[in-house]
This record gives C-alpha cells, sequence and structure tokens, in this order.
C-alpha cells in the first residue's frame, strides 16, 4: 500500500527547489581570471582585456593604457592612477578570501606614512543582479570596510560573477562623500 507523504515534507521540498537561493545557487566560487582576449567595457567606456593568469594574478591590459596585474580580482598593481599598490596587497593579502563562500572574512592592517587602517574583508552574499547585456546573473558580493586612525571611513563593494570570473559592478564611498562606481556593460570573447 503506498502511503501519501506528509504535506510539511512536500512543502520543505518544494520551497528548496523553487525559492532563489536554493540547490542550484552557487556556494562557492574557485578563484580564476577570465580567459585571454576577454574584453570587459564599463560604463565609463574604458575596456580591460585579460592576458591570461599568473597565480592569483589575473594580467590584464587597459586598452590605450598600461598592462596591470589584478589580484584576487579585487586589486589593480599599478592602480588606474599609475600608483604601485605592492605594499598595500601585502597587507591585505586579498587571495585569503578565495575560495569565495558567503560569510567568509578576512581582516588586516596597513599602515604607511604615520597612518594606519584597518581593513575588513566579507563575502556578505550571493546574489542575482543585472549583468552585461541585461540579463540577471549570479554573483558574489565583496565588501570591504575600511577605517582609518584619524576616525576615516569607507565602504567598497564588488560584484564578481562566476560566470564571467571578474567584478562587473564596483561601489565606492567614504565618510568625506566622495563616491565613484564602475559598471561591466559589455563582455566580449
Amino acid at each position: 500500500m503506498i502511503r501519501p507523504m506528509p504535506i510539511r515534507l512536500v512543502s520543505l521540498i518544494l520551497a528548496a527547489l523553487l525559492l532563489p537561493g536554493g540547490p542550484a545557487a552557487a556556494q562557492t566560487m574557485a578563484f580564476a581570471c577570465p580567459d585571454p582576449g576577454t574584453t570587459f567595457t564599463y560604463d565609463s567606456g574604458t575596456r580591460v582585456i585579460s592576458r591570461g593568469q599568473d597565480g592569483l594574478d589575473c594580467n590584464m591590459d587597459r586598452a590605450g593604457g598600461a598592462p596591470f596585474k589584478l589580484r584576487a580580482l579585487l586589486f589593480d598593481n599599478p592602480s588606474p592612477d599609475g600608483n604601485d599598490t605592492s605594499a598595500f596587497i601585502a597587507a591585505l593579502r586579498p587571495e585569503r578570501l578565495w575560495p569565495l563562500e558567503v560569510g567568509k572574512k578576512i581582516e588586516a592592517r596597513y599602515s604607511v606614512g604615520g597612518h594606519s587602517w584597518t581593513y575588513t574583508l566579507a563575502v556578505v552574499r550571493a546574489e542575482k543582479r543585472p549583468g552585461p547585456g541585461r540579463a540577471m546573473i549570479d554573483t558574489f558580493v565583496v565588501e570591504m570596510n575600511e577605517t582609518g586612525d584619524k576616525g576615516q571611513r569607507s565602504i567598497s563593494r564588488w560584484w564578481i560573477s562566476p560566470a564571467d570570473r571578474f567584478a562587473i559592478r564596483y561601489d565606492f564611498s567614504d565618510g568625506a562623500g566622495k563616491a565613484n562606481r564602475a559598471v561591466v556593460t559589455e563582455v566580449t570573447r
């Protein structure tokens, strides 16, 4: 004789299968750079081209500009203004955040010129968001809180796309009212 399943069990199974973030959602993301030749175009018109991987650095080129290394998909060296960020990257060691997993967190301190800052980087959530071409894509949101010894505060967020192996959006704001964002509007392979 076949017995019917209890309604509570059927409800749990349906909820797990139908709700966003159910079993189909990515739980972790291993580190990988975009395939060589992949071009990312930002809303500013800036274009960045992937040139391959070297450990936890992605070798990249700014179209019409100089090559740079992107550490752990988060930090440019040299930075867009040409500054060497080696000491900053060595202090933060952002590669410790990999593989990305919601809830993972690292902390670090960086000092230079008589000033020091405390950093907390965390994978705060996985979310679907509009990506290049306005398609809804899966992302991991990495958040960095920075606090300076003189009361300075800032927050940076990266939306890392596992499909593109790149940050498709970046936002920054600080306590002094400065803000910046960069959104990838097109990916060509």
